[in-house]
């Protein structure tokens, strides 16, 4: 079986996994989102690939024990300076594995990995949080790491892209609108630590100019997805869009039009009524 169709094959079967997954966490213990996310990405990895590389296997490992952390703190309050010290552990443990950035090859690429993969992780919970786009954008911005791994002939790092792209699709579905979904904190923290620790394993040893794109592409993920979330209209209280023309709310302009059509043909039966 070539690369491309086993990436492809590993995708649909993340998809569908997470959703059918998905439908009796949701309604029953929603917390465990993240947990599903994580055992799915990781049980079709190891149906496609059989025990994967160290890379793989570390990514998998550490981003599984930070959503584990993101359950801890959904369920009850957790220190930030607890959060990221197992963060940075976490982030430590896939660094001694080989998944760092390579920019000056010597002893400060350890500490500039895991602070980049820590302030990454976090910023995609926090765009998670904040506009509940980071489905889409993780499912895209794993698609396309899948595809630049099996273009650098690396299909180890392309089922694992390629199988969380199609578990991020699975969880669509059970937004109230298509596309804005909230992954939680668990799921997000998982999404983010892998969309993260990816591209760095892909660039890895590859020089500073694929280096540098490989800490970029989840960087501009997020750029975008939180660029989208900032330009999409927004109901307001009244019940219309925020930032419509005159800064009217839709229900207001409505109700104010049929007011004037009222009173417009009040005006004109009182009319006939003096003609008559």
């Amino acid at each position: 079986m070539t690369p491309l169709l086993t990436s492809a094959l590993a995708g649909a079967a993340g998809c569908l996994l997470a959703a059918a997954a998905l439908r009796p966490v949701r309604r029953t213990v929603p917390y465990l989102g993240g947990m599903t996310l994580a055992a799915v990405t990781a049980g079709a990895t190891l149906a496609a690939l059989g025990w994967p590389d160290r890379r793989v296997s570390a990514v998998l490992l550490a981003a599984a024990a930070v959503a584990l952390l993101g359950l801890i703190a959904d369920v009850g309050a957790l220190p930030l300076a607890t959060r990221l010290i197992v963060e940075s552990v976490a982030a430590g443990g896939v660094v001694l594995c080989g998944v760092q950035v390579t920019l000056t090859g010597d002893w400060p690429d350890g500490p500039v990995s895991v602070m980049w993969i820590v302030a990454m992780t976090n910023a995609h919970a926090l765009l998670d949080r904040r506009g509940g786009a980071l489905a889409g954008i993780a499912a895209v911005t794993g698609a396309g790491l899948a595809g630049a791994a099996l273009l650098l002939a690396d299909p180890a790092l392309a089922v694992p892209a390629a199988v969380l792209s199609g578990a991020c699709l699975g969880f669509l579905p059970y937004g109230r609108r298509r596309g804005r979904v909230r992954l939680g904190p668990s799921a997000a923290l998982f999404a983010g630590f892998a969309l993260t620790c990816l591209p760095v394993a892909l660039a890895a040893g590859r020089g500073p100019a694929a280096v540098t794109a490989g800490m970029l592409v989840p960087a501009l993920a997020l750029v975008l997805g939180a660029g989208l979330y900032g330009v999409r209209p927004r109901r307001s209280a009244g019940g219309g869009w925020r930032g419509a023309p005159g800064g009217v709310p839709r229900d207001a302009r409505r109700g104010v039009r049929l007011g004037v059509r009222q009173s417009g043909r009040q005006g004109g039966r009182q009319g006939v009524r003096r003609g008559a």
